[in-house]
């Protein structure tokens, strides 16, 4: 198997993992890097990414790759996290990374950055039969996840990193923090905090893993006082005191004095009070004594979840996958009609099938799986209201946190599920903001096929067992063939109104008809003789 290359976009750093597939969920690091960034350094008062920290961001980016494609590298995965999230000149950023380095940026919600960031930490623990809290304080964002040896059960992201409230507070001060400001950093984090942890307490844990540089740097720091070296492979237990006794020793100093701290990384001194502020209040208010170390965090949970998908058996994999087993989570709580669903996910398959072997388009897996997930949920806005339920699904869709996705595929499906009836497509109007030309191209496609497959059950009794395709005469005239015991009238006549929208996409005349299964099979017997 070849090496693939993992590259997370921090707010803070930006981190690379080259990794030699070994066996099952088993790998070899062929090379990591990590870089300072502050990509989200002066973003937070403003929501707008600065030109100084996107040059920095590509500067680096682009080294990484380089270094990434000097192994000879099968895919590069790149997912940025609370920086990006929240920028509004988002798209800029990841267009000039798509033109002048070459890869994709995938943007993720902060519920999936917290499901990775437990996939990371569990890969390195047994957890057994206990429940384990993860913690990861970032540069914009604090993730909190509860899992035990099953998975994760509860995920929280929280709008509390180490340069966001370190920009609050802090932004700027060389000198020491006064008892009365670290008071006020840790209220603002119990304020923001106050109903994540409630959920997390109702959960319950017995006991708790801290990754990410900051809560490393203070571990390390607390260690160090004690004459303690920490062995970062088997982590290391600090207890809430030690590490409130820490934070009071690193706020008398002056920020220079702070750098030569043993056990602190010097890039990290301006804003490591701000961070211990965040993790000894979430502490306190968790009732936690104390934490494990963990040397792994998202990076290593996007590794884990990259050769997950790399399963010899794609569709038993999509059957227990997360992002199936979001979907169906989400349509379930809107009380869809599965069976409905279902037809229509499957029909949808059939032609994007057809239609590929038709030349139609040239689309792939990624973009047939989003198809499927889209007609999952074509109508869930039917919970709120049946009329105008493709604008509620397309609210209920693009606002839900889907694991296993990033946000411009979840874009992509809500826009999808807009536009699965009344009118296609418009460049410019708001549910495609932010995707470029490629991923309008594909949500029209997705969508026509969707409305396609929609009215080929508008009965809603799934009587068309398979769909099939051809181009008939000289013009290249769509026949759609309905294989089915049934009539199928209702869905003739459902398939004439899609006519005008098959022509404007795919430039071809729409006409279908209905067979029995028993003609099916002649038709396939004297194609095989």
């Amino acid at each position: 198997m070849k090496p693939f290359a993992v590259i997370d976009i921090g707010t803070n750093s930006i981190r690379l993992g080259v990794v030699q597939p070994e066996g099952e969920l088993t790998y070899s690091l062929l090379n990591q890097q990590k870089e300072v960034v502050r990509l989200g350094e002066g973003e937070f008062a403003s929501n707008h990414l600065t030109p100084a920290a996107m040059e920095r961001g590509l500067l680096v980016l682009s080294k990484f790759v380089n270094v990434a494609r000097g192994y000879d590298v099968s895919d590069i995965t790149v997912l940025a996290t609370s920086a990006l999230r929240e920028a509004e000149n988002q798209s800029e950023f990841v267009e000039r990374v798509r033109e002048e380095i070459g890869v994709e940026v995938h943007v993720i919600s902060g519920a999936e950055e917290a499901r990775l960031i437990f996939l990371g930490v569990h890969s390195g623990i047994d957890l057994g039969s206990q429940k384990a809290l993860v913690m990861d304080i970032g540069g914009g964002s604090t993730e909190l996840a509860v899992g035990d040896q099953t998975g994760p059960v509860l995920l929280e992201s929280l709008k509390l990193g180490a340069i966001r409230v370190s920009g609050i507070f802090t932004e700027g001060e060389t000198g020491p923090i006064t008892p009365q400001l670290y008071r006020r950093m840790q209220e603002y984090v119990r304020g923001v905090g106050v109903h994540s942890v409630q959920r997390v307490r109702d959960c319950g844990f017995e006991l708790m893993y801290g990754s990410s540089g900051t809560i490393l740097n203070l571990a390390d720091i607390a260690a160090r006082s004690k004459g303690d070296t920490i062995d970062w492979a088997r982590g290391y237990y600090v207890r809430v005191e030690e590490l409130e006794e820490q934070a009071v020793r690193l706020c008398a100093m002056k920020l220079e004095e702070r750098r030569r701290v043993p056990g602190i990384n010097p890039e990290r001194a301006d804003i490591i009070v701000a961070g211990a502020a965040v993790l000894t209040a979430l502490m306190r208010e968790l009732d936690a004594p104390g934490l494990h170390t963990s040397d792994r965090a998202l990076r290593e949970g996007m590794i884990v979840d990259r050769l997950a998908r790399m399963s010899s058996d794609p569709e038993a994999l999509l059957a227990d996958s997360v992002r199936n087993r979001s979907v169906f989570q989400l349509a379930r709580r809107c009380q869809f009609e599965e069976s409905h669903a279902k037809t229509i996910a499957r029909l949808a398959c059939e032609m994007f099938d057809c239609f590929h072997d038709l030349g139609l388009h040239q689309l792939g897996p990624l973009e047939r799986e989003l198809l499927y997930f889209s007609a999952i949920l074509h109508d869930v806005g039917g919970f709120i209201s049946y009329t105008d339920h493709h604008r509620h699904g397309y609210y209920l869709v693009r606002n839900s946190p889907l694991l296993g996705f990033d946000t411009t595929e979840i874009q992509m499906m809500a826009a999808v599920v807009l536009h699965h009836r009344k009118k296609l497509p418009k460049a410019k109007e708001e549910a495609l903001t932010n995707l470029n030309r490629g991923q309008r191209d594909v949500v029209t496609i997705l969508s026509v096929i969707l409305r396609l497959a929609e009215a080929m059950d508008r009965g809603h009794l799934s009587e068309v067992e398979e769909v099939r395709a051809s181009l008939e005469d000289k013009a290249g005239t769509l026949m759609l063939e309905l294989i089915s015991e049934g009539d199928c009238q209702l869905e003739l006549w459902g398939l004439e109104n899609q006519r005008s929208a098959v022509k404007d996409v795919f430039g071809r005349k729409l006409t279908a008809r209905r067979i029995s299964p028993a003609e099916a099979e002649q038709v396939e017997l004297r194609a095989a003789g």
